[in-house]
């Protein structure tokens, strides 16, 4: 499975507030969303793919298409091997089931990273609900509760992964403790871009293009443009086109041996950097860089910033042969440190083309560190971070 192949299964009587929690669970992280079962029968029809007898006779003839199946309130209702493969496909699905049976079938018949949750409240609390939403089958819900609280006792010897009592914790909190539960389950492997994510280079670039400028008297013009060109990349053919435009005082090569000779030593980590490394390592993690750029270059930074001895792995394009975006890269990475992308892991970084969609095409969970920039467009990241710290805390599962 990939690292988007994480589901949660909520069980538990009517009114229990599996809506509620399901709504707080998309409000905190939108790849969160109801997985809405085929129904065919009278009702309530919101949260559900409504069907037709006929349409429900398709899916029973088609082998395995049926997960699980089951009759409440004069209805069928369905869980569908295909909606089951879109639903993976847009994010995390939350599957709402009342029956112990049922959880049990979805575990057995659809293998995926399942958290199982029973959100749990008194017999009272599920009458008072179901009289303030306006539901005209409350009598029916308040016998289902009995149903539900027998099941239980019935299958005594399930272990779900999570309990939370939804009268003693609002929607809010038990989202959050969902969240957090699910988040510890995949495999503890967190990816890093290093420039503008971990160090800040654009200030070190900047510092090295404006002391060039001033030893060789340089016009402003000049480190403007340099700036430019190197602000994102720099390597050999930068140097080639930046000479030849800018009629330099020195060679494309000799350029090139005078940036990386110098440039490494005044490039710095991020502020709290190495302390968010560390702490994120003692907690089971495992750290890669996955870094695009020359190997010479990049392990000189690597090693003056002290980022070299805080991880795990480093995975430079130039020695891989491969680059960001491509997926191959990130199944590099996982690789050096004796792990393989089948069971997931989160992409960290600071440029939305490289890391985000690389990392999204490549199966892992993503973050997009903006340094306050508003996101560009396109498929967004499973979470937005002002910071490396703030991205590691998420990722992690804690609040920040």
């Amino acid at each position: 499975m990939t690292g988007r192949n994480q589901g949660v299964l909520l069980y538990g009587p009517p009114a229990v507030g599996k809506d509620t929690v399901t709504h707080a669970l998309a409000a905190l992280d939108p790849t969160f969303g109801l997985f809405s079962r085929v129904k065919i029968g009278p009702g309530r029809s919101t949260g559900y793919r409504m069907g037709t007898p006929e349409e429900l006779a398709q899916l029973r003839a088609r082998p395995g298409a049926v997960v699980y199946e089951n009759t409440r309130y004069d209805s069928t209702y369905v869980t569908d091997r295909p909606g089951l493969g879109a639903a993976f496909e847009a994010g995390v699905p939350v599957m709402h089931l009342g029956q112990v049976e049922g959880v049990q079938a979805v575990l057995d018949g659809y293998p995926a990273d399942w958290l199982t949750v029973l959100l749990w409240c008194p017999r009272e609390a599920t009458a008072e609900r179901s009289a303030g939403r306006g539901d005209t089958d409350t009598t029916a819900r308040l016998a289902a509760w009995d149903a539900t609280e027998a099941d239980l006792k019935a299958n005594a010897g399930f272990r779900f992964d999570l309990v939370v009592r939804t009268d003693a914790a609002s929607p809010e909190q038990a989202a959050e403790r969902i969240r957090q539960a699910l988040a510890k389950r995949g495999q503890q492997l967190v990816m890093l871009d290093f420039d503008d994510t971990l160090v800040d280079r654009r200030s070190a670039v900047t510092a090295w293009i404006s002391r060039y400028c001033a030893d060789h008297g340089l016009a402003p013009e000049a480190e403007h443009r340099m700036l430019g060109a190197m602000q994102v990349r720099a390597d050999p053919r930068t140097f080639t086109d930046l000479s030849a435009e800018l009629s330099l005082p020195e060679s494309a090569d000799q350029l090139w041996a005078r940036y990386t000779a110098e440039l490494p030593a005044t490039v710095r980590p991020f502020p709290g950097v190495p302390d968010a490394l560390e702490a994120v390592r003692a907690d089971g993690w495992q750290v890669v860089v996955v870094t695009n750029g020359g190997g010479e270059i990049q392990r000189a930074k690597l090693k003056a910033s002290g980022i070299d001895g805080l991880v795990d792995g480093v995975c430079v394009s130039e020695e891989a042969g491969i680059r960001k975006p491509d997926p191959a890269i990130f199944e590099t990475a996982a690789a050096s440190v004796g792990r393989s992308l089948a069971r997931g892991g989160w992409m960290v970084g600071d440029n939305a083309a490289l890391d985000v969609v690389g990392g999204r095409a490549a199966g892992l969970r993503t973050v997009w560190v903006s340094h306050g920039r508003p996101w560009p467009g396109g498929a967004k990241p499973d979470y937005i971070a002002l910071d490396v710290l703030d991205a590691l805390e998420h990722v992690r599962g804690g609040v920040r």
